[in-house]
């Protein structure tokens, strides 16, 4: 098995020039060079692990913990011009320790923003999964448990908790053991979510497994979107530090699965332009779905300016989903419904 990476993994880079540039208000890049094409990547700060949720006419984006905090949020129009907005979760929960406060994403529930994130647990030296709530999308979020919603030491922690809202209003949850924190395998486990989103009911089920070769290490960053009758769960795998990280899809009739992979290779990769593209999450638009996610400079790999962000086309088929890049420079944005 491949050695396990440091515990900060998801806090590689949070200082130095990145904390200087998240004290601007726009974090994008350079500005497209026509309306209807843009330029990758769209955040230029590091942002990793990014989740975003549509309310009304904006999208907002959170990530792993870094220099603007906890929880940072961004907001944007158009998945492409992005504006910081600050720290989502300033406190943390009573049953947390600081720092590794990853992941974040979230859900509407009556009227109200969960956010399921990752966090260290004092009680048992390992990250748990927990739920905080707000009124408001941007935050502050609050987590007022004594104790997270799953805590899975035994199987080196738990990580990457997705939510997903099924068309029949079903809530469920999704992520990762944490074994490769504990020289354990790692796996994509699904469970459903009491209607509250508070806690967890039945049994939970084995999504998906390491047992392609170029998932190596690990498997994780799991999200869901329902497609023309189907599930399509992207996730992402290999080492995140590396080229060899990318983007798988899997295909079910059921969120419970089960769940197969619709190919032997990721369906996102490393280029010239992009190293360790992955863990994002697929967002619907008016001309169909297209995948956020975060990739390093090829030469500044583990350095500033991080974990930028992207965009790129999804494009799905009857047998296959691929998705397009990454690319610098693309000839046309997301087209944005705005009736939604």
């Amino acid at each position: 098995m491949t050695p396990t990476a440091p515990i900060s993994r998801r806090t590689l880079v949070a200082s130095g020039a990145v904390g200087a540039a998240l004290g601007a208000a726009a974090l994008t890049a350079p500005a497209a060079r026509a309306d209807a094409g843009y330029t990758n990547p769209v955040i230029a700060t590091n942002q990793p692990d990014p989740g975003v949720l549509r309310v009304g006419q904006r999208y907002y984006l959170y990530s792993t913990a870094g220099a603007a905090g906890n929880m940072p949020v961004l907001v944007s129009p158009n998945l492409v011009t992005w504006r910081l907005l600050g720290d989502g979760q300033p406190e943390i929960a009573a049953w947390a320790n600081r720092g590794r406060h990853w992941a974040p994403e979230m859900i509407e529930v009556d009227g109200r923003y969960h956010a399921y994130y990752t966090a260290w647990e004092r009680a048992t030296d390992r990250q748990a999964i927990g739920v905080a709530i707000a009124d408001r999308p941007e935050g502050p979020f609050v987590d007022g448990a004594d104790a997270p919603l799953l805590s899975t030491p035994e199987e080196g922690g738990c990580i990457d908790a997705s939510p997903f809202r099924d068309e029949d209003g079903g809530l469920w949850l999704l992520w990762k053991n944490d074994g490769n924190a504990a020289d354990q395998d790692s796996f994509l486990f699904v469970q459903r979510l009491a209607d509250d989103g508070l806690s967890l009911v039945g049994e939970r089920s084995i999504a998906l497994e390491r047992d392609q070769d170029w998932e190596i290490y690990t498997i994780e960053g799991p999200a869901v979107i329902a497609h023309e009758g189907r599930y399509l769960l992207f996730y992402s795998a290999g080492e995140y530090w590396n080229e060899t990280y990318g983007v798988g899809v899997a295909v079910a009739d059921a969120v419970r699965g089960p769940w197969t992979k619709l190919s032997d290779q990721p369906v996102l990769a490393a280029n010239e332009v992009a190293a360790g593209p992955g863990h994002g999450m697929p967002v619907r638009t008016a001309d169909g779905i297209w995948y956020v996610y975060h990739a390093w400079q090829p030469d500044h790999v583990g350095e500033d300016p991080g974990r930028q962000i992207w965009i790129s086309k999804v494009q799905v088929g009857a047998d296959a989903v691929t998705i397009d890049g990454p690319a610098i420079d693309n000839p046309r944005r997301p087209r944005i419904d705005r009736r939604g």
